[in-house]
């Protein structure tokens, strides 16, 4: 989903059931985006301005907020919604207002941050990196004109626009157990997780899931080995007759590990 106002020769895509050839590469020196080829779809939003991203926020805002809406698993027989999760990859000023909105929104809605992308994300990463779970800011005011600098230097944006930025990413880092940092390598000695795996985890625990709605999102993505590891712990009670609608789930979608892990547990 991206503003019509900022696509390269945008005027040139206007039309019904035609074909249109279309580089994407950006021009070095033009103020407009490429397409980016790695989509098979777009949704481009006009909201008549021209050379300025954001228009295409509120329509993404409204089209998450429906879609959370629908029954998870598309079976009439589940009345879970869809969960939301933000995932930031790279981003500009815009991206880092969008994850301000998301941890503070009602109810909040959990991110994960590639780290290693570039910009915004990688600001993200950095702060959080140095702020404390119990909430303690104290080592980020620390470096706040260095991160202030950092800002303004990424984004090219004026002192006051550093500042106001600044301020969102220390506001986003206050609820710093809904933001989750995904790094491609792992750690020295440690095999990398996977990137379902970090946004599964994140949603568990961010989100305050019924075991059901963990155990349907699991089934949904075929990731035995997580729902074993967070969804089935030690002393988790299961109601009678709770795990037959996933037993069927699981038999109907032909996940044999999961029929596997049900049948241990009763």
């Amino acid at each position: 989903i991206a503003p019509w106002g900022v696509v390269e020769k945008r005027n040139e895509l206007i039309g019904k059931n035609k074909d249109v050839p279309f580089h994407t590469v950006a021009q070095p020196r033009s103020r407009f985006a490429a397409l980016n080829k790695h989509h098979a779809y777009f949704l481009l939003v006009d909201n008549g301005t021209v050379g300025k991203y954001g228009a295409e926020i509120a329509l993404r805002r409204k089209l998450e907020k429906f879609i959370s809406h629908q029954s998870l698993s598309g079976s009439s027989k589940s009345h879970f919604s869809t969960p939301l999760v933000c995932l930031v990859i790279e981003g500009g000023t815009n991206t880092i207002r969008a994850v301000l909105e998301y941890v503070t929104a009602s109810p909040p809605v959990p991110v994960v941050v590639c780290d290693g992308t570039g910009r915004a994300a990688d600001l993200i990463a950095f702060v959080h990196k140095y702020a404390s779970d119990d909430g303690d800011l104290g080592a980020i005011e620390d470096m706040k004109e260095q991160i202030i600098h950092t800002i303004k230097k990424t984004f090219d944006v004026s002192s006051d626009m550093a500042a106001k930025l600044y301020l969102e990413l220390r506001q986003c880092i206050k609820r710093r157990h809904l933001i989750t940092i995904f790094r491609c390598s792992g750690d020295r000695g440690e095999k990398p997780a996977m990137l379902d795996e970090v946004i599964l985890t994140a949603l568990f625990k961010a989100q305050h899931l019924h075991p059901l709605e963990q155990l349907t999102l699991a089934l949904t993505w075929n990731r035995c080995d997580i729902a074993r590891k967070e969804i089935f712990t030690y002393g988790q009670d299961w109601p009678p007759g709770a795990l037959e609608f996933a037993m069927q789930e699981a038999l109907e979608l032909d996940r044999v590990d999961f029929v596997r892990l049900l049948l241990e547990h009763g």
